[in-house]
Protein backbone atom coordinates (compact mmCIF):
# COMPACT_ATOMS: atom_id res chain seq x y z
CA UNK A 1 0.00 0.00 0.00
CA UNK A 2 2.85 2.38 0.77
CA UNK A 3 4.41 1.98 -2.70
CA UNK A 4 1.10 2.75 -4.37
CA UNK A 5 0.66 5.86 -2.20
CA UNK A 6 4.12 7.10 -3.08
CA UNK A 7 3.54 6.54 -6.80
CA UNK A 8 0.18 8.32 -6.62
CA UNK A 9 1.71 11.26 -4.75
CA UNK A 10 4.62 11.49 -7.23
CA UNK A 11 2.21 11.41 -10.17
CA UNK A 12 0.04 14.11 -8.62
CA UNK A 13 3.06 16.36 -7.95
CA UNK A 14 4.31 15.79 -11.50
CA UNK A 15 0.99 16.96 -12.93
CA UNK A 16 1.06 19.97 -10.63
CA UNK A 17 4.50 20.97 -11.92
CA UNK A 18 3.50 20.33 -15.50
CA UNK A 19 0.33 22.42 -15.48
CA UNK A 20 0.60 24.89 -12.62
CA UNK A 21 4.27 25.98 -12.82
CA UNK A 22 3.97 27.80 -16.20
CA UNK A 23 0.92 29.71 -14.95
CA UNK A 24 2.76 30.76 -11.79
CA UNK A 25 5.86 31.74 -13.77
CA UNK A 26 3.83 33.86 -16.17
CA UNK A 27 1.99 35.62 -13.33
CA UNK A 28 5.27 36.33 -11.50
CA UNK A 29 6.89 37.94 -14.53
CA UNK A 30 3.63 39.75 -15.32
CA UNK A 31 4.52 39.50 -18.99
CA UNK A 32 3.65 36.68 -21.36
CA UNK A 33 6.51 34.49 -22.56
CA UNK A 34 6.06 35.70 -26.15
CA UNK A 35 6.68 39.29 -25.05
CA UNK A 36 9.94 38.35 -23.30
CA UNK A 37 11.15 36.33 -26.30
CA UNK A 38 10.35 39.21 -28.66
CA UNK A 39 12.21 41.72 -26.47
CA UNK A 40 15.27 39.47 -26.35
CA UNK A 41 15.29 38.95 -30.12
CA UNK A 42 14.98 42.72 -30.68
CA UNK A 43 18.00 43.24 -28.42
CA UNK A 44 20.05 40.74 -30.42
CA UNK A 45 19.01 42.29 -33.74
CA UNK A 46 19.78 45.79 -32.43
CA UNK A 47 23.24 44.70 -31.27
CA UNK A 48 24.00 43.46 -34.78
CA UNK A 49 23.50 46.98 -36.12
CA UNK A 50 25.80 48.82 -33.71
CA UNK A 51 29.02 50.28 -35.05
CA UNK A 52 31.13 49.77 -31.92
CA UNK A 53 33.63 46.91 -31.82
CA UNK A 54 32.75 44.13 -29.38
CA UNK A 55 34.38 43.63 -26.03
CA UNK A 56 34.84 46.91 -24.18
CA UNK A 57 31.97 49.32 -23.65
CA UNK A 58 32.98 52.95 -22.97
CA UNK A 59 34.47 53.48 -19.54
CA UNK A 60 34.90 49.81 -18.68
CA UNK A 61 37.22 48.95 -15.80
CA UNK A 62 39.85 46.37 -16.75
CA UNK A 63 42.86 44.87 -15.04
CA UNK A 64 46.02 45.88 -16.87
CA UNK A 65 49.60 44.71 -16.83
CA UNK A 66 52.50 45.45 -19.16
CA UNK A 67 55.01 43.60 -21.34
CA UNK A 68 58.53 43.41 -20.04
CA UNK A 69 61.36 44.69 -22.20
CA UNK A 70 62.44 41.12 -23.05
CA UNK A 71 59.62 40.88 -25.64
CA UNK A 72 61.01 43.85 -27.62
CA UNK A 73 61.35 42.89 -31.29
CA UNK A 74 59.26 39.71 -31.09
CA UNK A 75 56.37 39.31 -33.51
CA UNK A 76 52.89 40.19 -32.19
CA UNK A 77 49.66 38.43 -33.20
CA UNK A 78 49.02 41.15 -35.81
CA UNK A 79 52.37 40.37 -37.46
CA UNK A 80 54.21 43.54 -36.52
CA UNK A 81 57.18 43.44 -34.12
CA UNK A 82 56.58 44.50 -30.51
CA UNK A 83 58.17 47.87 -29.76
CA UNK A 84 58.47 48.59 -26.05
CA UNK A 85 58.69 52.31 -26.91
CA UNK A 86 55.45 52.25 -28.93
CA UNK A 87 52.01 53.00 -27.53
CA UNK A 88 50.36 49.63 -28.16
CA UNK A 89 48.51 46.97 -26.22
CA UNK A 90 47.15 43.43 -26.32
CA UNK A 91 43.50 42.51 -25.79
CA UNK A 92 41.85 39.09 -26.05
CA UNK A 93 39.17 39.95 -28.61
CA UNK A 94 39.08 43.62 -29.64
CA UNK A 95 39.92 44.02 -33.34
CA UNK A 96 43.48 44.93 -34.28
CA UNK A 97 44.00 48.68 -34.83
CA UNK A 98 41.26 49.57 -32.29
CA UNK A 99 42.30 52.73 -30.46
CA UNK A 100 41.81 52.80 -26.68
CA UNK A 101 42.15 55.52 -24.09
CA UNK A 102 43.54 53.92 -20.92
CA UNK A 103 43.37 55.89 -17.67
CA UNK A 104 44.97 55.11 -14.32
CA UNK A 105 42.15 56.09 -11.91
CA UNK A 106 44.56 56.63 -8.99
CA UNK A 107 46.71 59.20 -10.78
CA UNK A 108 44.36 60.43 -13.50
CA UNK A 109 47.10 59.89 -16.11
CA UNK A 110 45.91 58.68 -19.51
CA UNK A 111 47.47 57.19 -22.62
CA UNK A 112 46.08 56.40 -26.05
CA UNK A 113 47.11 52.96 -27.33
CA UNK A 114 46.43 50.79 -30.36
CA UNK A 115 45.52 47.08 -30.15
CA UNK A 116 48.11 45.06 -32.08
CA UNK A 117 48.37 41.81 -30.13
CA UNK A 118 46.34 39.13 -28.34
CA UNK A 119 46.48 38.51 -24.63
CA UNK A 120 46.99 38.66 -21.74
CA UNK A 121 46.68 34.98 -21.08
CA UNK A 122 46.89 35.18 -17.30
CA UNK A 123 43.56 34.68 -15.56
CA UNK A 124 42.03 37.87 -14.20
CA UNK A 125 43.91 40.21 -16.53
CA UNK A 126 42.28 42.01 -19.46
CA UNK A 127 44.89 44.26 -21.06
CA UNK A 128 48.66 44.10 -21.69
CA UNK A 129 50.18 47.54 -22.26
CA UNK A 130 53.51 48.24 -23.90
CA UNK A 131 56.30 49.33 -21.57
CA UNK A 132 56.07 52.96 -22.78
CA UNK A 133 52.28 53.09 -22.29
CA UNK A 134 52.59 51.64 -18.77
CA UNK A 135 55.29 54.19 -17.94
CA UNK A 136 53.12 57.04 -19.22
CA UNK A 137 50.27 56.21 -16.81
CA UNK A 138 52.59 55.48 -13.87
CA UNK A 139 52.02 51.76 -13.39
CA UNK A 140 55.57 50.39 -13.69
CA UNK A 141 56.11 49.98 -9.95
CA UNK A 142 52.72 48.31 -9.30
CA UNK A 143 52.86 46.06 -12.38
CA UNK A 144 49.16 45.16 -12.31
CA UNK A 145 46.44 47.77 -11.75
CA UNK A 146 42.77 48.41 -12.54
CA UNK A 147 42.37 50.94 -15.36
CA UNK A 148 39.49 52.71 -17.08
CA UNK A 149 39.32 51.84 -20.79
CA UNK A 150 37.38 53.77 -23.41
CA UNK A 151 37.22 52.87 -27.10
CA UNK A 152 38.06 55.86 -29.29
CA UNK A 153 35.88 55.90 -32.44
CA UNK A 154 37.80 55.66 -35.72
CA UNK A 155 36.63 59.06 -36.98
CA UNK A 156 38.22 60.93 -34.07
CA UNK A 157 41.68 59.34 -34.17
CA UNK A 158 44.68 61.20 -35.41
CA UNK A 159 46.25 59.70 -38.56
CA UNK A 160 49.76 59.44 -37.05
CA UNK A 161 48.67 57.15 -34.22
CA UNK A 162 47.61 54.37 -36.57
CA UNK A 163 51.12 54.20 -38.10
CA UNK A 164 52.99 53.87 -34.78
Amino acid sequence: MKKQSKKLLATFLGFQLLFVAPIIAESVTSQPNDFIAQAQSELVIDSLHTQEPPGAPPGETMVATYYSKKFHGRKTASGEPYDHNGLTCAHKDLPFQTILKVTNPKTGQSVTVRVNDRGPFTRGRDLDLSYAAAKEIGMLRAGVIPVEVTIIPEESTEPNLAQR
